[in-house]
């Protein structure tokens, strides 16, 4: 029998492998591009009547392709589209976020399949760190605002409770997918938000980017990967466009591609789920 790892690969490599499994990531993409597109044209009324129908929806193509493919196999695949496509649930507001969260806090008590009960909760977890990371990228990294001192952003970081809040929710997915898998999902969710703030290039700035992923104690793709786009980040702070900045997101997709690969060789059991039970 294939291992997680291979079959990760051999699906990246290989799309149409399996006809039935391409179509429901290409489903899946679909639906949150076009769920991306249609709350853009509506006002907050209408957004908070579409969204509980459109992430259900997004939640169950998401448990389908785990029942295909395995839970830790169809998230490393999910997050390697989203990458490619730009359609990740980061890129909507903090909002519409909560909401999805409201609703998959519904959904996860709603299940009575063991698999569609893990997927929705990964899911709400991945939508506390999305939270948690914009907020943290805005106070932790916004310099030079003498609107914000850092004692000032410090205070607001804690009354948020950020670093309770993402230890839990890093803490409830580790025990479903790993500490290596987690991290990938978490890195990518963080790096695809649509409202974040960005490091400019400085020298200050670039010692930091050197420094951060080796502190992280994670394997080296996660290192290579996290460095990496902090690089792009200046990049893009700089002007960055054209063939430029398409051939450094293919470099990233590479990396990701990587990471992915590594962390789906260790997995514990409950990422090998893939029955609808």
């Amino acid at each position: 029998m294939p291992s997680a790892r291979e079959i990760f690969l051999a699906q990246v490599r290989t799309p149409d492998l399996d006809a039935e499994v391409d179509e429901l990531r290409r489903d899946l993409t679909t639906l949150k591009y076009e769920a991306l597109q249609q709350v853009e044209q509506l006002d907050d009324e209408g957004k908070q009547r579409v969204m509980p129908n459109l992430y259900e929806q997004i939640v169950h193509s998401q448990v389908q392709l785990a029942g295909h493919l395995g839970l830790g196999v169809s998230l490393a695949l999910t997050v390697l589209d989203e990458h490619h496509s730009g359609a990740s649930l980061s890129r909507f507001d903090r909002e519409l976020r909560e909401q999805m969260n409201e609703i998959g806090t519904e959904l996860t008590n709603r299940h009575h399949s063991r698999l569609a009960k893990m997927v929705a909760q990964i899911e709400v977890q991945r939508l506390v760190w999305r939270h948690s990371h914009e907020f943290m990228s805005w106070l932790a990294f916004r310099r030079g605002d003498e609107r914000y001192p850092a004692a000032d952003r410090l205070e607001r970081l804690d009354a948020f409770g950020v670093q309770p809040r993402l230890l839990e929710a890093r803490s409830v997915v580790m025990a479903m997918l790993g500490v290596r898998l987690s991290a990938a999902i978490e890195g990518v969710d963080r790096f695809m938000l649509g409202n974040r703030w960005r490091l400019g290039d400085s020298p200050e700035h670039a010692l930091e980017r050197y420094v951060w992923p080796i502190l992280s104690y994670l394997p080296a793709p996660t290192v290579r990967i996290e460095r990496a786009r902090w690089e792009l980040d200046t990049m893009l702070e700089s002007g960055l466009e054209g063939d430029a900045l398409d051939a450094e997101r293919a470099k990233m997709a590479g990396l990701l591609e990587a990471q992915l690969a590594d962390a789906l060789s260790e997995l514990p059991e409950a990422a090998l789920a893939g029955s609808l039970d």
